[in-house]
């Protein structure tokens, strides 16, 4: 159990310490609590790096969540030399079993909580994206819109104008052929950026037609060229078998004639 008590005000004088390691110690993730918190007013014990008083701290971190301890007053800027005494002893072994699945089981809920995190993220720019596109494509038709709208909106202006006589006939005349023709010279422009298109696109159909005809030649030839070379293969199968016909009559009349000299041998030596 812990060696303080709650209901004490400030008499943190009085606190029993129980230095458990005097040795340079990494300090812990803390807590504030209010009635554990200031620096020190004793004159010791002091941190190793610094000499100076430690302020009063709480563990949160592993199996030492809870524990009061004396640490190093430099948290933010310099060196920290980590934990000065602990005012609490270790915990019981159940207990720090305890604390470390708790901690685990933390550690996971808080990495499957981030894998969500991460999760929403992609799906929230997935949806940004088409968004996006959904929106400039509207923005596109939103203003062909507003140009037919303006387009509409002169030409009936015009022929307002030429009804109540306000407008010469012939200067609308002109204007309505010039529109005629800027209109038919757009569209011959269109047409042709089509027949470029696919003019491009015969090529292209043209070029990988060549590509794929001289890949069928080459594997045609390839297969002709491993025909020949099976029935060369054959042709040297029925040379080789012939030869070896040949070796061995030769080798068996070559044995003959060695059992013939050397009966002759015996009868001389007789």
């Amino acid at each position: 159990m812990p060696s303080w008590n709650d209901e004490e005000t400030s008499s943190e004088e009085e606190c029993k310490v129980v230095s458990m390691d005097m040795g340079l110690i990494e300090e812990p993730y803390t807590i504030v609590k209010p009635l554990f918190y200031g620096q020190l007013e004793l004159a010791q014990p002091k941190c190793i790096l610094h000499q100076m008083r430690p302020i009063k701290r709480v563990a949160f971190e592993g199996i030492v969540t809870g524990r009061h301890f004396y640490g190093c007053p430099i948290q933010e800027n310099g060196v920290n030399c980590g934990v000065v005494e602990w005012v609490d002893g270790p915990w019981p072994p159940v207990l720090q079993r305890c604390l470390s699945k708790l901690w685990e089981m933390f550690h996971e809920q808080n990495c499957g909580r981030v894998l969500d995190k991460e999760k929403f993220e992609k799906e929230l720019a997935k949806l940004k994206c088409e968004h996006e596109r959904e929106l400039a494509k509207l923005k596109m038709e939103n203003d062909k819109l507003c140009i037919e709208y303006t387009r509409l909106v002169d030409d009936v202006s015009k022929m307002f104008d030429w009804r109540d006589g306000r407008v010469d006939k012939k200067v609308y005349q002109k204007q309505v052929e010039e529109e005629e023709l800027e209109k038919k010279k757009k569209e011959e422009l269109e047409e042709k950026a089509m027949l470029e298109v696919q003019m491009e696109n015969l090529k292209l159909a043209k070029e990988q037609r060549c590509i794929l005809q001289s890949q069928a030649d080459i594997i045609k030839n390839t297969r002709k060229a491993m025909k020949d070379v099976e029935v060369d293969i054959d042709v040297l199968k029925k040379e080789k078998a012939k030869i070896e016909l040949v070796v061995a009559e030769s080798l068996k009349d070559g044995y003959g004639s060695k059992e013939k000299l050397e009966k002759i041998k015996a009868i001389l030596e007789s």
